[in-house]
C-alpha cells in the first residue's frame, strides 16, 4: 500500500514525521510505503491548494499501478485528486477525508471534530478542554497523531479518530473486498 504525500514539500522536511506515521501505522501483513508527488504546494491549507496538487496526486497513482501496489491511500483529509485517481487506476484510492467522515458517521455521540487550521494553532492544554464531554475525537487534518495520546492519557474512554488511521483501515477493507 502506497500514502502518497500529495504535496511539493521537501523531503528533508516531512522525513521524519513521515517515518513516525508509518511506524505507527505498521501492521501484520500490510506492507506500506510513503511517496510525496513532487508538485503541487508546499502545504493543502485551501480548495485551491487541493485543486493544484490533484493532477500530482493521480500521476502518483497512476505510477504505483506500474510499481506493483495494491492500493493508495492520499495523506490529507481534502482529498486532492482522489476523484480522479479513481477514474484511472484498477485499485483502491483512499482519501483520509472520506475515510475520517465516514468513521465520524459511525462513532459514539457526540462528536467533536477540529478541522486541520484548529489543530495547528490549539495547545495541548485547550484540545483537553475541547474533549470534555465528547465520546468521540476527530482530528480533522493528518500529521497531528502525537495528539492521539494527549487525548487518551486526559480521558482514556474517549475515542480518538486518526485520518489516517481509519483510511488504512478503510483500504485494508477495500482491498480484501476488491475484484
Amino acid at each position: 500500500m502506497l500514502l502518497i504525500g500529495p504535496t511539493s514539500a521537501p523531503w528533508e522536511a516531512i522525513v521524519d514525521g513521515v517515518e513516525a506515521d508509518l511506524a505507527r501505522l505498521a501492521r501484520d501483513g500490510v506492507e506500506l510505503a510513503y511517496r510525496c508527488t513532487g508538485g503541487g504546494p508546499l502545504e493543502i491549507h485551501s480548495d485551491a491548494d487541493a485543486r493544484a496538487a490533484a493532477p500530482f496526486v493521480v500521476r502518483t497513482a497512476i505510477d504505483a499501478v506500474s510499481d506493483g501496489f495494491d492500493a493508495v491511500i492520499v495523506d490529507c483529509t481534502a482529498d486532492p485528486g482522489v476523484a480522479d485517481a479513481r477514474a484511472v487506476v484498477h485499485f483502491p484510492v483512499v482519501g483520509a477525508g472520506e475515510a475520517l467522515q465516514s468513521a465520524i458517521a459511525r462513532a459514539r455521540r457526540p462528536v467533536c471534530m477540529l478541522t486541520g487550521d484548529e489543530l495547528r494553532s490549539i495547545t495541548a492544554s485547550a484540545l483537553v478542554a475541547r474533549a470534555g464531554g465528547v465520546a468521540t475525537m476527530a482530528l480533522g487534518g493528518t500529521g497531528f497523531s502525537h495528539l492521539v495520546e494527549v487525548l487518551i492519557d486526559a480521558y482514556p474512554e474517549i475515542v480518538v479518530l486518526d485520518p489516517l488511521v481509519v483510511a488504512l483501515d478503510a483500504a485494508v477493507q477495500a482491498c480484501r473486498a476488491y475484484p
